[in-house]
């Protein structure tokens, strides 16, 4: 028998897909076979909430009956007689499925914080170092097993549907753990990488589009190299020692859209808005607006003289301003992220605009192997600044984002201004450093 029972909370008249995983519906009209299909159902799980869907997974030609009620220990049994009675129903049907999935999995909350548990990440990690992993957060997340909350290790992989997975490195973290005298959940997410989708369908937060986008840019403007479609945000200016005066955002957009290294992005030209937000801006611009933005064009802000290298988080891309005699009007200060310590924060992103959060210093592991892989971030908002809510004070430029686990990665700025003064050999003037009460 071919039933995927590999999770209590998720069971399949054959093999599935890894979570997370997208969905389609196929119409709004049910076979005659899923119709009997949402009749065993009802019959197994007559005492629970009941949802079905007829859908089209992702990349997958197969269709899926989704049966969506509340997990239960207690309900464990029901659940196996219910999709083994399904197994029966579809053996002998071809490119159709059963599939009953906890309510609470398909629309899982946001993860939250912890920061009290203390676990050797790259212990955890050498027990499957030979698979395709590109994170290990520890969070509190949702358990049906438990349902509640629960401090759990999540794990992304590309390889997330390997079989050795679930028969091997799972439980060999689950051991690692209970030696370990700790009582943690370990769960398994599908990532193939940290990009969200391409940066050309990605447009500019519309709260932005009647910005002065055509003079010298703010924190937040939309940054871009001409005739290319990768959009950046500026996150911060450094005024040097020595009198230059630079704008910092990241490299890997600029790095995705031309196609280039990142050495070989040293020396062109960065503009505000970029090609692509132009065109957005002229789209959507008000009508007190367009008459203005007839006469407008693009601003060439200066070349890039430096980027990050290596296998390192910082991401960042640093160009020299033509105007040397412009004056700054963002923030004046930075300061270190200190250890377990949770911050309220504030950033203005090119593609979400204004948004708020939280720091928190949850125990994160990314992957950083050399492949085409290990460079990710969000994208258009990469290089936004970070601020602490009351003071403005810069702590990071935002980074990345985990699709699989809803968990934001921030660069803290400290170590951004350590490979600057290297790179460029000259101190910072300003922003300066302050240590936040």
């Amino acid at each position: 028998m071919d039933i995927d029972k590999r999770v209590p909370y998720r069971l399949g008249t054959a093999k599935l897909a890894p979570l997370p995983n997208e969905w389609d519906l196929v119409g709004d009209r049910f076979p005659p076979k899923v119709q009997e299909a949402m009749v065993i159902a009802r019959e197994y799980l007559k005492d629970e909430p009941i949802a079905f869907f007829y859908v089209r997974r992702n990349g997958e030609e197969r269709k899926t009956v989704l049966i969506l009620s509340l997990y239960a220990p207690s309900l464990e049994n029901k659940w196996l007689k219910a999709i083994e009675k399904l197994y029966s129903c579809f053996e002998h049907e071809e490119g159709l499925i059963a599939e009953i999935l906890d309510y609470h999995v398909h629309n899982a909350p946001l993860p939250k914080s912890i920061t009290t548990v203390e676990v050797n990440l790259h212990q955890v990690v050498a027990l499957f170092n030979n698979h395709e992993w590109m994170t290990v957060d520890i969070v509190r997340w949702y358990s049906p097993v438990r349902q509640e909350t629960w401090p759990t290790v999540v794990i992304t992989a590309r390889d997330a549907g390997k079989d050795s997975w679930w028969s091997e490195k799972i439980p060999a973290v689950e051991q690692y753990l209970k030696n370990q005298g700790l009582d943690l959940e370990v769960v398994l997410q599908f990532l193939d990488n940290m990009f969200i989708h391409p940066e050309n369908s990605y447009d500019m937060d519309r709260s932005l589009h009647d910005l002065k986008l055509y003079s010298w840019p703010k924190i937040g403007q939309s940054l871009g190299i001409p005739n290319l479609n990768g959009s950046a945000t500026l996150g911060c200016h450094l005024l040097m020692e020595d009198g230059r005066k630079f704008g910092v955002t990241a490299c890997q957009n600029f790095q995705q859209a031309s196609g280039s290294t990142q050495i070989a992005l040293v020396g062109l030209k960065v503009y505000t808005p970029s090609s692509s937000d132009d065109c957005v801006a002229r789209k959507y611009a008000s009508s007190s607006n367009k008459k203005r933005l007839k006469k407008d064009r693009s601003v060439d802000l200066g070349k890039i003289s430096a980027v990050s290298l290596g296998s390192s988080l910082a991401n960042w891309c640093l160009f020299e301003l033509h105007r040397q005699e412009f004056i700054f009007d963002d923030p004046k200060v930075w300061a270190r992220i200190e250890d377990g310590k949770t911050y309220q924060v504030k950033k203005q992103g090119r593609s979400t605009g204004l948004t708020e959060g939280t720091i928190n210093p949850s125990p994160s592991i990314i992957n950083l192997s050399k492949d085409k892989h290990k460079h990710f971030y969000l994208p258009g908002d990469s290089g936004a600044s970070v601020q602490e809510n009351d003071t403005g004070t810069i702590l990071g430029l935002c980074a990345g984002f985990n699709k699989a686990t809803k968990v934001s990665y921030i660069t803290p700025m400290a170590t951004i201004i350590d490979e600057i003064i290297d790179a460029v050999g000259s101190k910072i003037k300003e922003p300066k450093e302050i240590q936040l009460e």
